[in-house]
């Protein structure tokens, strides 16, 4: 009996030592989740219209053409990361989205598709989007309202 006791005790005694609970996750975990957060920090000054915020999350080139397709009254993106590939250099998020754009209160388009968000890693900027850009309202052949829309 006396055997199972302390068997038992030190089987318990191994369990709690090896139950660290500060984990720390690694380089690229922690890359992947920033990559996240900058891609619904960017979602959500899109759909904002901030342009300030646009600016400060993505290259010049980029942020000046999505700043310029900022023509909506409201817009509403849904943005779902799919897989995530780092190297050297950059962070490449694919992802799917789907978007609602209303030009006027009665004009409402839609898109959806499929990208790669590619990042600066150091800077996590924003440097291009090789796909379906989802910061661009879609074209309507026969709109009969008279703004202009980037067209990819």
């Amino acid at each position: 009996m006396k055997k199972y006791h302390i068997l038992l005790s030190l089987i318990i005694v191994l369990c709690l030592g090896c139950a660290d609970k500060s984990i720390k996750p690694s380089a690229d975990s922690q890359s992947a989740t920033d990559a996240f957060a900058i891609i619904n920090t960017i979602k959500k000054a899109y759909e904002e219209k901030d342009k300030a915020s646009l600016q400060n999350h993505m290259n010049t080139l980029l942020a000046e053409n999505t700043i310029k397709g900022l023509l909506f009254e409201k817009a509403g993106l849904t943005i779902t990361p799919r897989m995530v590939t780092i190297n050297d250099t950059s962070i490449k998020v694919n992802i799917m989205w789907n978007g609602s754009w209303w030009l006027t209160k009665d004009n409402k388009l839609e898109n959806r598709g499929v990208a790669d968000l590619v990042f600066h890693k150091e800077t996590l900027k924003l440097t291009y989007i090789d796909g379906d850009n989802p910061f661009i309202v879609p074209s309507e052949k026969n709109r009969s309202n008279s703004f202009p829309v980037l067209q990819n």
